[in-house]
């Protein structure tokens, strides 16, 4: 944009003293090379480089007499429009960016605000939990805040649910604005602000382009005028006007422009803001969770309750035996999650104390099904443990017995179906104690679920796609194994006394 101004201003002196003789001409040549060395102090570049040149070259021929004002001047002033046109599509560029810019700004303010929000919700969640618990052990405590007079039970439990409700709530907000601020600075840096850059890379080129251009255009009139001083235009040193427009290499001096700004500026950090979830006291998760049963082995359940199979397990599907059974699309269709979430939080707390036949919990059976797939799916050892694997695949793949035969020298294949069940009924009865209970259990209760398929449309197939993810894993052949067990789970297991 300063290279356009100084043409045309060049220009423009350039035409008003041609009309007096070379004096003026060596006068202005020197102003303009002074000028120009005052603006213009760190590396050069092409551009400038040359511009000296050209500088020096009009400095030698100020004695001649030229009478082309007028050509001159139409050459500066399409420089002038050429100027305006691109300050003018500059701007709006800017404008473009310092907008697009202050969506990301405006996007991350509000991320902070909806976090500090959501941190504020679960402390106030925490202290909650912390005041309940201390108003059940020590009655006679001194309270403070909310809990300053006392408080019955219920009220305490009302305080509890009403936090842990907006702390969701919040949560929720977080992690859909922080969704948005991600999506907002994803679009800013890998579409606007490439898209911005580029405008203004392809505005340069053009004012660049057209500068060039017009001193070509200048150098050719130029010596139209001034054939008497052809070497002022062209010499064996390559210092005439011809040879220095071709030396303007504006795209290698955006270029180094570009790396130079590079050194100074400091990086910007283009990946996503991750999610930093709130996380509690040892104190306050031992409140909540007193005796979980998420997330917790099969066999430290067993040892620790006392009982052959998870209580959660038995109470979910005597739950869905009795109200679900005939649902259409059970297992396969999502509950609640706030409802998932608090059933989740009553089993952790106190599993003995959760009724799951209130109206409330057998108004939607997938709320049910939901929280035992969840469960299933935090054990840290699958109910088909990992340690298997193998031995499951092994076995449920298609057996091939190949028996050679001596007297007639040759291999017969033989596919056996029962033995691929009765190797999986072997691999199954190695399996540790609470394993082996659990998964017995759960496949019974599968079992009479695909014998209500009439009703509820799951047969085998769907339920081992549905639940091969939460019992052994996302594997095809995982989803195939399970299938196998169901389908012939009179064989594989042994039948109850």
């Amino acid at each position: 944009m300063q290279a356009a101004k100084d043409v045309s201003l060049f220009l423009k002196k350039r035409a008003a003293i041609e009309e007096e003789y070379g004096k003026q001409m060596i006068k202005l040549a020197q102003s303009m090379t002074e000028s120009f060395d005052k603006g213009h102090s760190n590396n050069l570049r092409s551009y400038g480089t040359t511009w000296l040149s050209f500088l020096k070259v009009h400095e030698k021929i100020g004695e001649q007499r030229i009478k082309f004002s007028s050509d001159i001047t139409e050459v500066s002033d399409d420089i002038q429009i050429t100027y305006k046109d691109t300050e003018k599509s500059r701007k709006q560029a800017k404008e473009l960016g310092v907008r697009h810019e202050k969506n990301r700004v405006d996007a991350e303010i509000a991320l902070e605000k909806s976090k500090q929000k959501y941190e504020q919700s679960s402390e106030d969640w925490e202290k909650a939990i912390l005041n309940r618990n201390q108003n059940e052990t020590d009655p006679n405590a001194r309270k403070t805040g909310l809990f300053k007079n006392n408080k019955t039970p219920a009220q305490l439990k009302k305080i509890v649910d009403d936090s842990c409700a907006k702390a969701n709530l919040a949560q929720s907000t977080y992690k859909s604005q922080l969704s948005s601020t991600n999506a907002a600075r994803h679009e800013y840096f890998s579409a606007h602000l490439p898209s911005d850059i580029s405008t203004l890379h392809n505005l340069n080129n053009e004012c660049c382009a057209a500068i060039k251009y017009q001193l070509a255009r200048y150098a050719y009139i130029f010596e139209l005028a001034l054939i008497q001083d052809g070497l002022a235009l062209d010499n064996d040193e390559g210092n005439g006007l011809r040879s220095l427009t071709e030396k303007i290499n504006h795209n290698k001096d955006t270029e180094e422009l570009v790396q130079e700004f590079s050194k100074r500026a400091q990086a910007i950090n283009k990946e996503d803001i991750p999610y930093k979830e709130y996380i509690m006291s040892s104190t306050a998760m031992s409140i909540l969770k007193p005796n979980p049963v998420f997330g917790v082995p099969l066999t430290t359940l067993m040892e620790r309750d006392k009982h052959e199979i998870p209580l959660i397990v038995t109470k979910c599907v005597e739950a869905i035996e009795n109200y679900g059974l005939k649902s259409v699309g059970i297992y396969r269709l999502s509950g609640t999650n706030t409802h998932i979430q608090r059933l989740k939080n009553d089993f952790d707390f106190n599993c003995g104390e959760v009724d799951l036949s209130t109206e409330d919990n057998r108004a939607d059976i997938n709320n049910i099904t939901g929280v035992l797939k969840l469960w299933f799916r935090e054990l840290p050892d699958p109910v088909f443990p990992r340690s298997s694997y193998q031995h499951f695949m092994n076995a449920a793949s298609k057996l091939s017995l190949f028996i050679h035969c001596h007297l007639l020298n040759h291999t017969v294949e033989i596919e056996n179906e029962r033995m691929r069940v009765l190797g999986l009924h072997t691999i199954i009865n190695d399996l540790p104690d609470a394993h082996y209970a659990t998964l017995k259990y759960i496949m019974r209760h599968l079992d009479k679920v695909q014998q209500h398929q009439e009703y509820n449309k799951m047969n085998t197939s769907n339920l081992a796609t549905i639940l091969g993810m939460s019992l052994m894993g996302g594997d095809e052949n995982h989803i195939k194994i399970v299938q196998t067990v169901l389908e012939n789970y009179s064989l594989i297991f042994e039948p109850d006394e």
